[in-house]
Parts: C-alpha cells; structure tokens; sequence
C-alpha cells in the first residue's frame, strides 16, 4: 500500500499542477469574444490596480490583452516621459502627465482600483469593432458610487484586443481618450509641451 502511494501521490499532485496551470492560461489568454477579452482585462485590474504607465511585470499580464498599436502608444508615451524628465533635468516641479496617476484602462483618481465591474453593453461599429460599456463601482473606503468606460475592442491575429479606451465626460471634466491622453504634449517619442 505505502509503495502504490509513493507513485500516485506524485502523479495526483502533478496532474493538479497542470490543471491549474491550464486554468491560469486559460483566464489570462484574451477570448475569441469581445465581451470575455474585456471581462478577463478588469479581472488582472482589479488585482493589480494599474496606475500610469504599464511596468515591465504589468506590461507581461496586460500585453495580450493590447492591440499592437496600443502597445506602440505606451511605449511612445514613455519615451516622451524620458524624454521630459531629460529636458527638466534637475528641476523640482511636477511631471505634467495625465496617465502618471491615472489608471490607465479605469480612469483617474480612486477609479484606479475599482471594487467591481460589469459590462453595460456590447455594439459592433460599422469598421468590425466593438464598443464593450464597462461599469464598476467604488471600493467602500473611497466612497458610493460608480462610473463607467467603454472600451475599444477589435480583432487582431485571430482573437480580440483592446485598442483604446474612451472615458465619459463624467470621469475627467471633459470627454478623452486613453491614447489621447497617452500623446497629450507629446510628438511620438519627443516631449513638446501643450500647445
């Protein structure tokens, strides 16, 4: 009996490792459905609450999710970051970027690291995207209420990827986009202030 044990409890604990592991691959892979690839993104923000710029571990979680060209901008964006902080060298004042406290697929402020999230609706645009409405509510300690995005979702290489993300007035004041937030000063990779 002990000898029978010696083999299928390694075999049995193996098994559930790869299990789980498929498990794990399956939940961060994006979706051949707009509304899964949208659902599986706010799950990773929820658990990492991403502010500003995407990291080099946040970058391996989120980029999956990311069409390429959205991958791009954030790149651009941060090279016009470097590219400020070389110009100001030395100087004590404030970056004047909106993505460097913002959470960059939730929005600004206490937004960053919404409690919980639900898509609102799927519409398919006329150039085979879709706009996926995506609300959240607040976490208890950062008081009631909710808010909501809608995100762009196309398809590139076979599955669905964001592309853009658009935040309602209610968010910010005005109207933006996170890839119009993600250029604002900037010409690609070079800062040249607001115009």
């Amino acid at each position: 009996m002990n000898s029978i044990l010696k083999v299928v409890l390694p075999c049995f604990v193996t098994a559930l490792a790869l299990m789980a592991t498929a498990q794990r691959t399956k939940q961060v892979m994006p979706s051949s459905r707009p509304e899964a690839t949208v659902r599986s993104l706010y799950r990773e923000v929820q658990l990492r609450a991403p502010s500003g710029l995407l990291g080099d571990k946040d970058m391996r979680i989120f980029a999956p999710y990311l069409s390429k060209s959205l991958r791009r901008k954030i790149r651009l964006a941060e090279a016009c970051g470097e590219d400020w902080n070389r110009q100001n060298r030395g100087q004590m004042i404030k970056a004047p970027f909106a993505w460097s406290e913002f959470g960059i697929f939730s929005g600004a402020n206490e937004r960053t690291s919404p409690a919980t999230f639900h898509i609102e609706s799927i519409h398919k645009a006329k150039d085979g995207s879709f706009q996926v409405a995506v609300g959240f509510t607040y976490r208890p300690g950062d008081g009631p209420g909710s808010w909501h995005v809608t995100d762009r979702v196309i398809q590139e290489d076979g599955r669905f990827v964001l592309d853009d993300v658009f935040f309602p007035e209610e968010d910010s004041g005005e109207s933006s986009t996170l890839t119009g937030i993600l250029s604002e000063g900037c010409e690609g990779p070079r800062w040249v202030g607001f115009h």
